[in-house]
């Protein structure tokens, strides 16, 4: 689904402030974006720090550079678009300079039985979609997530991802016959369930 007009008017009007340097309309700015953000870059790359790092850093480029920003009336777009960038610069920054590590996660003990069996329910499911995304090369999960999960456009997706909007069609039609033919029946299901 496409951004609420409304929300879009919003948004371009609350640009045009953080472009005059208006602080609190910046502010609103991160506030709204954050979240989504944050879930579109976590889903792409698994790593909590990068993704906050990613954020962090497009908002402060965001403020330093304000004066040279463009009104837009595509304000998610671009943030999305700027984020992804920012993602994909300090994830090769992060493949250069750090050593592969393999981390073990371990859960904390919860006193309440009900919170525990919920917490591993929910790693259980994300482990197992994670399983069935692997199967996706990386710029179809993106595309996967960018449409099913950040809830963007088609056309959105295109601009987001430089491509045409017919590109994009196929690509996230060949990403979605590539998960039914993996895992018909969990596909099946998540079919019915998203669509």
């Amino acid at each position: 689904m496409n951004q609420d007009p409304t929300e879009k008017i919003v948004d371009a009007d609350l640009w045009k402030q953080f472009l005059s340097g208006n602080e609190q309309a910046f502010e609103r700015l991160y506030r709204s974006y954050y979240a989504v953000l944050f879930n579109y870059g976590y889903r792409v790359t698994s790593d909590k720090n990068l993704t906050r790092e990613a954020i962090q850093h497009l908002f402060v480029k965001l403020w330093t550079n304000r004066r040279n920003l463009s009104p837009t009336p595509h304000v998610k777009q671009y943030l999305f678009k700027a984020f992804r960038n920012q993602l994909l610069t300090l994830q090769e920054l992060y493949r250069r300079e750090l050593p592969v590590e393999t981390y073990n996660v371990t859960l904390v003990q919860d006193p309440f039985e009900e919170k525990i069996v919920r917490r591993e329910t929910e790693l259980h499911k994300a482990q197992k979609l994670q399983e069935l995304l692997a199967v996706l090369t990386p710029r179809q999960r993106e595309a996967i997530q960018l449409r099913f999960f950040s809830d963007l456009s088609y056309e959105e997706i295109a601009h987001i991802l430089d491509m045409q909007v017919g590109g994009t069609y196929k690509l996230i039609y060949r990403a979605l016959e590539r998960l039914r033919e993996s895992a018909p029946t969990f596909f099946l299901i998540c079919s019915w369930l998203i669509f």
